[in-house]
């Protein structure tokens, strides 16, 4: 800067310090004095936690440390108060001092160690995002989520260095951790510019270029989380928040994935108008929260239950009515369906997962399928699961698209990057995957499903992104004849709009017929009378009065959770060999051909994967009872769950209508197939409605109208579409 007549004026930019910030940086030398030594002294039974940790994780070439602040907290509550209320200030100094105990433990000049990096862990009960205000900011908090979406790793600069175009000065720029931006000195602050001596070297303005082969670098990812589903309030929108991790935490989530998150909830640095042109993610620019350390393992459940609960738990399970008491505990104000309801139990607590030798996993959740007339509390049903269910996510399949469900890949415009973020199987991985009016949507939708429901992933490829994202959960469907209600003068492949492909996927099909029944019907208005009068529910009319028989739905939560927790079945030899023998028989009924000239199997088929079923649900059984070996017992009731489900659909599907026809109907029913194939032409289509109508007005039959379509279309001649709606003449 210089005068009007041309001399140069030098000049400081004085910083006053108060009191206060003296302070500041004495409390941070001693917090590095109290650092060190808890590292130092911290011991559990004899054992120096955090130095053996230290040479463990160096022999791995993981040069990280975790530290729980519980510890921090019984030794040191000062401590522990300075890091709760400054965990930004204090990362370095605690980084530094890890640095500074390896250099002594073995005996190195501290220049010579590698650069350490801190995870705080905490034990404590995590908070809600939701819960996250203002008195939040610049403090150390600990919340529990779910990953949403996850951006690719990008590479952030920690120092740099600057060189002076004029006079060659250099300058070492710590920009530290986290998303702060980066901004150069306008002047030249070499040796030469900040003596008072006339020299001809005049340092232009903004004179410092950067050294890239010089600077230090770290590897950053930005990643979004997204608030549990059970703690969203009715009719609240998720709360979403951007996360910041970097060097060993990057491309350690995956979308879909619950972890409990420890770090600095912070606002914008200073300068952040300069964060788009230092390459710093523009969503970084809303609060967000750095992350210091993430806990993935699941909290075992045992250790939120008293001693009385857990006896309270074995006696319960010893009960032998306790298959009875679930059943009644599931969605108590529905009436009937105890048959759906224990099929509902079974896929609440699920089977056993394995892990073969060849690294091939099978399965160990159950998935069920409900078909059938309206008014029959099939929604009700998967509304109770997904409250009753610890994860669990609820989707109408009318609204549900293959990306919805599965993943999907955004690109971002203002980071040119692309964005995987996860669908409702996979935020439901470890749950339950309520999918209602299951027959409302495409079929392209549903085979998207096909790789969640056998395999339990969903692989992606695309815009160059190739992964495999985990959808562990089982799927509870609910959906609708194609005509509205089930038809009994129909067979159940008119009536299905499902693909034999993913039929074969589902555990349990139940089809479920609002039967006409002057008994029934009055029993069943008498339970929708007394629920709307009081009888049963509380003056609000939210909560169902419990009986001895039945669970209030947080202990049944409790139950499930436990047993998961507890106990794995596994299939005795006697157990194994009567499944076996019962899979050879079903097998064999449902292959029998039902009509000579088709030759007709059921539409619905029993593979090997209804073997799996069976097993499934005997383990499932098992586990109801804490029992760690599936005994006869429970093969037979999980065989008469699946007789009176997927068997009794197969059986509607084999009920063809030319069991009993005469030889003059079956000489009519060829004239019929004849004068079909003379009024379609091949290639041309017609409504099936309009065709049944002329046919029946010229036969007077309709019946045998019907079973003439049905074994053309059993031929392969006849085609439907369009929702069964319309026939197409294919050879």
């Amino acid at each position: 800067m210089t005068t009007f007549d041309g001399e140069r004026i030098y000049y400081t930019n004085q910083k006053f310090t108060t009191d206060d910030e003296f302070n500041h940086e004495s409390t941070i030398t001693d917090a590095g004095k109290r650092i060190l030594k808890f590292l130092k002294e911290f011991n559990f039974q004899d054992k120096f936690i955090y130095r053996d940790q230290l040479k463990e994780n160096v022999a791995n070439n993981e040069y990280i440390l975790r530290v729980e602040i519980n510890d921090i907290e019984n030794q040191d509550k000062e401590l522990y108060s300075f890091i709760l209320d400054h965990p930004q200030d204090i990362q370095e100094t605690f980084e530094d001092k890890i640095k500074e105990l390896y250099s002594q433990e073995k005996m190195l000049n501290k220049s010579d160690c590698p650069d350490f990096q801190l995870q705080l862990i905490s034990q404590q009960n995590p908070d809600l995002l939701r819960n996250l205000t203002a008195q939040h900011i610049g403090k150390l908090v600990t919340i529990k989520c779910i990953i949403s979406a996850s951006k690719s790793i990008k590479v952030k600069a920690k120092k740099i260095l600057v060189r002076c175009r004029e006079c060659q000065d250099e300058q070492n720029i710590n920009l530290g951790f986290g998303p702060k931006p980066m901004n150069l000195p306008r002047y030249c602050l070499g040796k030469v510019q900040q003596k008072g001596a006339q020299t001809d070297v005049q340092c232009p303005t903004d004179p410092y270029v950067i050294i890239p082969e010089e600077c230090q670098y770290i590897d950053q990812q930005t990643l979004r989380i997204q608030e549990l589903s059970e703690a969203i309030p009715t009719g609240e929108v998720p709360r979403n928040f951007m996360v910041y991790c970097d060097r060993y935490l990057v491309n350690k989530l995956i979308p879909g994935q619950r972890v409990i998150i420890t770090g600095v909830y912070q606002v914008p640095p200073k300068g952040s108008s300069t964060i788009k042109s230092n390459a710093i993610d523009t969503e970084l620019l809303l609060p967000y929260i750095h992350v210091f350390g993430v806990q993935t393992n699941k909290i075992n459940i045992k250790q939120g239950l008293s001693e009385a609960q857990r006896q309270e738990f074995k006696q319960l399970s010893r009960n032998s009515d306790i298959f009875k008491i679930i059943t009644n505990s599931i969605a108590p104000a529905i009436y009937g369906h105890e048959d759906i309801k224990l099929a509902i139990a079974c896929l609440l607590f699920g089977g056993t997962s394995k892990n073969l030798p060849d690294s091939m996993k099978l399965r160990g959740d159950i998935n069920v399928l409900l078909i059938g007339d309206p008014s029959t509390a099939k929604s009700q049903l998967l509304k109770f699961v997904e409250r009753a269910s610890d994860i669990s996510v609820y989707t109408s399949g009318k609204g549900s698209s293959a990306a919805g469900l599965t993943a999907t890949i955004t690109y971002q415009h203002n980071t040119s990057q692309f964005t995987l973020e996860a669908g409702a199987l996979v935020l439901a991985s470890g749950g339950v995957c309520c999918i209602d009016e299951f027959d409302k949507m495409r079929s392209e939708d549903r085979v998207a499903m096909h790789e969640a429901m056998e395999q339990q992933t969903i692989s992606i490829a695309k815009a160059g992104i190739t992964t495999r994202l985990n959808a562990k959960c089982s799927i509870l469907a609910a959906a609708n004849p194609i005509f509205g209600r089930y038809q009994e003068n129909k067979s159940i492949q008119e009536q299905i709009e499902l693909q034999t492909t993913i039929l074969s996927r589902f555990d349990n099909i139940f089809i479920i017929r609002d039967v006409r029944s002057m008994e029934n019907d009055q029993r069943l208005a008498n339970h929708i009378i007394s629920l709307h009068t009081g009888q049963f529910a509380d003056q609000e009319g939210m909560q169902i009065e419990q009986d001895s028989h039945t669970l209030d739905l947080m202990k049944l939560k409790q139950y499930i959770k436990y047993a998961k927790s507890t106990v794995k079945p596994l299939l005795t030899e006697q157990a194994a060999q009567m499944i076996q023998n019962l899979y050879v028989d079903d097998r064999q009924k449902s292959q029998q051909p039902h009509h000579s000239k088709s030759g007709g199997k059921s539409h619905i088929p029993i593979t090997v994967r209804q073997l799996e079923a069976i097993i499934r649900i005997s383990e499932s059984l098992a586990k109801m009872q804490l029992q760690e070996h599936v005994k006869e017992d429970h093969v037979k009731e999980a065989h008469r769950l699946f007789q009176i489900s997927t068997m009794m659909a197969v059986s509607l599907g084999s009920k063809e209508f030319g069991l009993d026809l005469s030889n003059d109907l079956k000489q009519l029913v060829t004239k019929i197939e004849e004068s079909i194939l003379r009024r379609i032409s091949i290639g041309s289509k017609i409504p099936a409605t309009r065709l049944i109508q002329e046919l029946s007005d010229r036969f007077h039959n309709q019946r045998a109208v019907e079973f003439a379509i049905h074994n053309l279309i059993q031929t392969e001649q006849l085609q439907q579409v369009e929702m069964k709606k319309m026939l197409i003449r294919k050879k």
